[in-house]
């Protein structure tokens, strides 16, 4: 007998199903506007409002069609990131605060970009043959640095963090920490529920901005056992050493979708007639083929993903000793969550990154037959 909430079940395939469906139309229109920017003089146009200088055209461009893009979805981002969180009792943002939060993202992704796009343009000015291997390189150490700024800069900007206070939660967890030999910077709450009523924890940063981060969300309506269960979880990622695992994984695989996205790049540059490979109108281009790129690699970094989170599971389990309490708290999260047992449709399964519920909860059952 299943121990999730049927109903709350029923809502979490409506949700996911109704979610999907805005999903669909947002990369349609996107995929529309991509296409008429590469099939019509239209980028060009555009392209040719910039300075005449390659590498600030580039950028200006990237912000241009950013905004543009972002003034042309916004309704259809909204009801997927407002409406229908809101219509499920999972957000409890008003428009405002949605607002904020999504200008913040999108000025943080326009300037990313923007720099991210004027380097590969000088890239491609200075190494026309392996300018794509150049841009891995910046991205790999970007990607280091941001990791390491994460939970000093980043995370701050969307949710309060602070130190957990002094009590029995902390010492705790303080000393799970201590018994499995792990070092963390500290022991955070992450203030979720001015926004949201969903639950997660998180390991973050590396170095001396590593953390332990647990959403006030779960420290409030679970107890200590299924907590220390959480956190016991994502030591086990620490103690896996999975954020450099990722980052390695990741790396090689993202340097075959540059390698990938380079050759293709420079093999339709000629035949969509544009100047050569640093025309800032071949912009959009630049963007299409590095998402086709990347498609393969997609579920190859989700499949990765989910083999470290049920090493995790595996971890936890393994400490704590208490397989009740491990499913006590998956159960609690997906319904809390509005989270699927298992996911419909076979994309939605091959792009997850972590192990559905089911599994998980298999897991469990078969640590508690061995045990």
């Amino acid at each position: 007998m299943s121990r999730l909430d049927a109903d709350r079940q029923q809502q979490a395939a409506e949700y996911a199903r109704r979610r999907r469906r805005w999903s669909r139309l947002e990369f349609g229109l996107t995929a529309v506007l991509a296409a008429v920017l590469l099939l019509s003089p239209l980028s060009a146009t555009f392209a040719a409002i910039f300075p005449t200088a390659v590498i600030p055209a580039a950028a200006l461009y990237f912000v241009f069609l950013m905004v543009i893009l972002d003034v042309v979805t916004l309704p259809l981002i909204y009801v997927s990131g407002l409406k229908l969180p809101r219509d499920y009792g999972l957000s409890r943002q008003d428009f405002r605060g949605w607002l904020g939060d999504h200008v913040k993202s999108l000025s943080m992704g326009i300037v990313f970009g923007a720099v991210a796009v004027g380097a590969v343009y000088g890239l491609m000015l200075w190494l026309p043959d392996w300018w794509w291997l150049g841009a891995w390189t910046g991205l790999m150490v970007v990607t280091l640095l941001l990791t390491v700024l994460a939970p000093v800069f980043i995370i701050p900007m969307f949710f309060k963090l602070k130190p957990m206070a002094e009590g029995d939660l902390k010492d705790r967890l303080e000393a799970l920490a201590e018994r499995t030999g792990v070092q963390v910077g500290g022991i955070y709450v992450m203030e979720f529920a001015a926004k949201t009523a969903q639950a997660n924890a998180a390991v973050m940063g590396l170095g001396r901005t590593k953390r332990v981060a647990i959403s006030d969300t779960l420290i409030d309506q679970y107890t200590p056992e299924e907590i220390e269960l959480v956190m016991a979880h994502e030591l086990g990622h620490q103690r896996h050493n999975d954020v450099w695992r990722l980052y390695t994984f990741q790396g090689m695989a993202l340097l075959a979708v540059f390698a990938l996205a380079a050759g293709l790049f420079s093999l339709l540059v000629p035949v969509l007639d544009y100047v050569n490979i640093t025309d800032p109108a071949a912009l959009p281009l630049l963007l299409t083929v590095f998402f086709v790129a990347g498609l393969p690699a997609m579920p190859l970094l989700s499949w990765f993903s989910r083999r470290r989170e049920k090493a995790a599971d595996a971890y936890a389990l393994e400490v704590s000793g208490n397989p009740e309490v491990f499913i006590s708290a998956m159960t609690r999260l997906t319904d809390q969550n509005l989270a699927e047992a298992r996911p419909s449709g076979w994309l939605e399964r091959l792009g997850q990154d972590h192990p559905s519920y089911e599994d998980r909860v298999k897991m469990a059952e078969d640590y508690s037959v061995r045990n």
